[in-house]
């Protein structure tokens, strides 16, 4: 059923999509870019080609922290195979908050992964509560649990090697519950699509570019070291801005 979603929503109609304000075509451009009108929650859609392999792009795409600056942890609850070789994992993600005014997000997923007869291969991730009976998580002090509604990535073989992705990314960020004057920022699908789809397809082509062009350095061109650098600088940002008690912040008491 989840699967049967997303696909209708990577590749289909059930969302209704509109092309992403300023995306423009040429060269420089990481791929198509889609967001949702009218639909539930915020929702965003890409489709992109890169000279990778599939099951390379799905190793990447998984490794959600080292290319989602939002995303602090993901945890690997339990790992479940199905009977035709994919297989489904439990996972328990937090995300960071974008003010210091507004609390982070975590979410309780499960994850399938799957071959399909032409080879390519499909992620999809939705999340997991109460009325399904499935396996629960209780609630983490300072963070608000947030909905993933069908979402992950179709990723097709191209013919002659690489491969053409499409992502979607559709969550449901409780906006009321942050001060109203934040509440753009978790109902724009714009913010959704620039912070983790665009960042998606972008990592994806920094990786491919390093492995076909190794020698060159240059903007848009980190090589790992750099990427791993800036990945460091945010994560230390983000915390700073978060105060999280498990990594030593602590409140001052203040008269105003």
């Amino acid at each position: 059923e989840t699967l049967a979603e997303f696909l209708s929503k990577a590749t289909g109609t059930a969302v209704e999509w509109i092309q992403m304000p300023g995306m423009k075509p040429g060269p420089d451009s990481i791929g198509i870019i889609a967001i949702s009108h009218g639909c539930t929650g915020v929702a965003a859609r890409a489709c992109g080609l890169v000279s990778l392999e599939p099951t390379r792009v799905a190793e990447i795409l998984k490794d959600r922290p080292s290319w989602y600056r939002d995303c602090r942890a993901v945890d690997v609850m339990n790992v479940m195979s199905t009977g035709n070789g994919g297989t489904i994992e439990l996972l328990y993600m937090q995300l960071y908050a974008l003010t210091t005014l507004a609390p982070a997000r975590d979410f309780w997923l499960m994850r399938y992964t799957s071959l399909l007869e032409d080879g390519s291969v499909v992620i999809c991730e939705r999340s997991l509560n109460n009325t399904q009976n499935g396996p629960s998580m209780p609630s983490v002090q300072h963070f608000v649990r947030a909905e993933m509604l069908p979402s992950g990535y179709l990723i097709r073989p191209c013919e002659g090697g690489g491969s053409i992705i499409h992502i979607v990314d559709h969550m449901d960020l409780e906006p009321w519950r942050v001060p109203e004057v934040l509440r753009p920022l978790y109902e724009s699908s714009t913010l959704l699509s620039q912070r983790t789809t665009m960042a998606a397809l972008r990592q994806l082509r920094q990786i491919s570019q390093e492995i076909s062009q190794p020698n060159v350095t240059g903007f848009g061109r980190r090589p790992a070291a750099l990427r791993g650098l800036s990945q460091r600088l945010s994560k230390g940002f983000n915390e700073a801005v978060n105060g999280f008690m498990d990594e030593g912040w602590s409140m001052m008491d203040s008269d105003g």
